[in-house]
């Protein structure tokens, strides 16, 4: 049961063609650019996962929609709203926009194609490799370097005060963590406030 919830969540995140929502609507890719809001909540989400370390992290080049119906998404879970009102949803849920490189925080941070790079994932999965007798903890190391990082389409209030995005990291069919974050913009700046929706393989 957990291994079809962890699945689902997966491939919810790598393929952002796949269809999203129960009335079967395929995403859009928005040809809108990214506002300097969008652009700053996702270097916030990169920075806040890999903290000060200027460590290499495969990005998916592509964003995917904010189902805010989907099982992982977390929006159900006792204060992960309180007191925010999402405005953009009925958007986001269904669009997804290709990441231009200023949302990078570092060099060391580098945009990929998902589809490829979920091929990489899998051909480095620690499930595999260990079968063929690659030690644990260097099995789980090798994953980490080819995993894949994706984020979600953006859910902002109408003040523009607060902001809703999930996030994906997957190393292997039993390797990987997500969650939805809430952020809020304080003093300019936008600061991670809430984590909702976590799952973890």
């Amino acid at each position: 049961m957990r291994f079809a919830f962890v699945l689902a969540a997966i491939l919810g995140l790598i393929l952002p063609y796949s269809l999203s929502g129960s009335d079967n609507r395929k995403p859009v890719k928005s040809i809108t650019p990214l506002s300097a809001d969008e652009i700053a909540v996702y270097k916030a989400i990169l920075r806040t996962f890999s903290g000060d370390k200027d460590a290499g992290l495969n990005v998916s080049a592509k964003t995917y929609p904010l189902d805010p119906r989907a099982s992982t998404t977390g929006f159900d879970q006792p204060g992960c709203l309180n007191g925010i009102q999402l405005d953009n949803l009925s958007t986001v849920s269904h669009s997804y926009h290709e990441l231009p490189p200023e949302v990078l925080p570092s060099k060391a941070v580098t945009l990929v194609d998902p589809k490829m790079q979920a091929r990489i994932v899998h051909s480095n999965d620690p499930g595999n490799t260990i079968r063929k007798g690659k030690p644990v903890k260097d099995a789980v190391a090798a994953a980490f370097t080819t995993g894949l990082f994706s984020m979600s389409e953006i859910a902002f209030d109408k003040e523009h005060r607060f902001a809703a995005v999930r996030y994906s990291f997957w190393c292997g069919s039993l390797c990987g963590h997500g969650s939805t974050l809430m952020f809020e913009k304080v003093n300019g700046e936008w600061r991670k406030v809430r984590d909702c929706g976590g799952w973890v393989s």
